[in-house]
């Protein structure tokens, strides 16, 4: 019997890293001064935190990035987790299926996203099947509500004053119903606006599907 992994995939709100106001409430033991406004010349850094959900073991796996969020560094967090877990998890695994949101790094139209897929599946061997939620649906993706919900509880009204602190608390999350994080910090930096085109894309590596083909496709290894 196969025994395929089906991973959610987003990225979570960019914050700021340094002494600047949180929403939330903390119970500690003294008054932690920050700066009344979060203006970004303020901080010392970004937070990225790019996420995969792993739906059959509830297990989340975070990279924290330190610059921008891109179809590349949404790729490198899918290799990380396979080489890592995945292949251990999953050994037997003929495909990988990918729910992700409609528009972003991994938006459905974004060349540069199916040529970074494209780059994950040879790497690791096997097809990945993609599945894009229409526009306004990005609520009922999985690691919205499963995963991300959940870290953003944990980190309510946290200062982030470094990458390893803030890999520490993302960390630490956890539910009553099992959830396991586990989190990298990956401080490669990443460009935008490369302008991937269309041919690019090698098309005949992508299979499109019969129902909704613009949502719903296969990218081969």
């Amino acid at each position: 019997m196969e025994n395929n992994p089906i991973l959610s995939v987003d990225t979570k709100k960019k914050e700021k890293l340094g002494d600047l106001s949180r929403s939330g409430k903390v119970l500690c033991q003294e008054t932690p001064q920050t700066y009344d406004h979060d203006y970004g010349h303020l901080a010392k850094g970004k937070v990225v935190p790019g996420g995969l959900y792993d739906m059959k073991r509830n297990e989340g796996y975070v990279s924290i990035g330190t610059n921008y969020e891109t179809a590349r560094f949404l790729a490198d967090n899918i290799i990380w987790w396979w080489e890592n877990y995945g292949i251990h998890h999953y050994p037997d695994a003929t495909h990988l299926l990918i729910y992700c949101d409609c528009g972003g790094a991994n938006g459905y139209r974004h060349h540069a996203f199916k040529k970074e897929l494209q780059r994950v599946a040879r790497l690791i061997g096997i097809r990945i099947v993609v599945v894009h939620y229409p526009p306004y649906c990005s609520k009922w993706n999985p690691i919205e509500h499963r995963l991300f919900s959940q870290m953003h509880l944990q980190a309510s009204g946290c200062i982030f004053h470094s990458y390893e602190q803030v890999k520490n608390i993302f960390q630490a999350t956890s539910t009553k119903t099992g959830l396991k994080v586990f989190v990298r910090i990956n401080p490669k930096i990443y460009q935008i606006k490369l302008g991937i085109k269309k041919e690019q894309v090698d098309s005949k590596r992508i299979l499109h599907h019969k129902e909704l083909p613009q949502f719903n496709y296969t990218i081969l290894p």
